[in-house]
């Protein structure tokens, strides 16, 4: 059965060709349902934790994140001026009530953001990457990703090129996009999870993703 995996993921691409990233996520959340574990549980505290502690320790005021989802993982960042952008528009309008009496902060979806270039301190990507299955959607979102950053980009994904059997996850190596598209900014700090996900690991509180900081470099 091991052997024929690899046959199994390549029929399985075959399928992918249609495969519409926004409205996946647009009809998921009509349905009543979550961004995903990692929004919740000790994953969401780990990674709240690890931002909260970047944003005092490089002073970081302004922040702008790529895929902020149902906001559950928003509601425990503090940060002063944080814009969370993302393509369902459901999401977009439950958070802006949520957070309506957050200063500072605003929700808005990629259509109709403003992601002027190097209008943040810093722009932001948690499991969303390893989620764009379209190489069109990929490039642009990285794009959009490192152009609106003045100072530094915080990336939670994985980093190595994988199919998978889920038809909306696809792992990137992004690092090699960075490279050869990004080159002025450079990775700063690298930190491994402390909740690596393995054959025997529990998947919701468990994560193949990792954060890696970049710092633009030119002056």
């Amino acid at each position: 059965m091991l052997g024929r995996l690899p046959l199994v993921r390549k029929f399985f691409q075959m399928f992918r060709n249609d495969f519409d990233s926004e409205a996946y996520w647009s009809n998921r959340y009509e349905q009543g349902r979550i961004s995903g574990a990692g929004s919740y549980g000790r994953l969401a505290d780990y990674k709240a934790e690890v931002i909260n502690s970047l944003v005092n320790e490089f002073e970081i005021s302004s922040v702008l994140e790529f895929g902020s989802g149902d906001g559950n993982q928003a509601s425990l960042f503090e940060i002063d001026t944080y814009t969370g952008l993302d393509v369902a528009h459901q999401v977009v309008e439950a958070a802006r009530e949520r957070f309506k009496d957050r200063a500072g902060w605003s929700f808005d979806t990629v259509k109709n953001a403003n992601t002027a270039p190097r209008s943040r301190d810093m722009t932001m990507s948690l499991d969303v990457i390893y989620h764009l299955v379209e190489e069109a959607v990929f490039d642009r979102y990285l794009a959009d990703l490192f152009a609106a950053s003045d100072r530094f980009v915080l990336i939670y994904a994985s980093d190595h090129n994988a199919l998978t059997l889920n038809s909306h996850v696809k792992h990137r190596c992004y690092s090699d996009w960075v490279n050869a598209n990004a080159p002025e900014f450079g990775a700063i700090r690298t930190l491994k999870s402390p909740f690596p996900k393995t054959a025997m690991s529990d998947t919701k509180d468990t994560s193949f993703a990792f954060f890696r900081l970049y710092q633009r470099l030119e002056a």
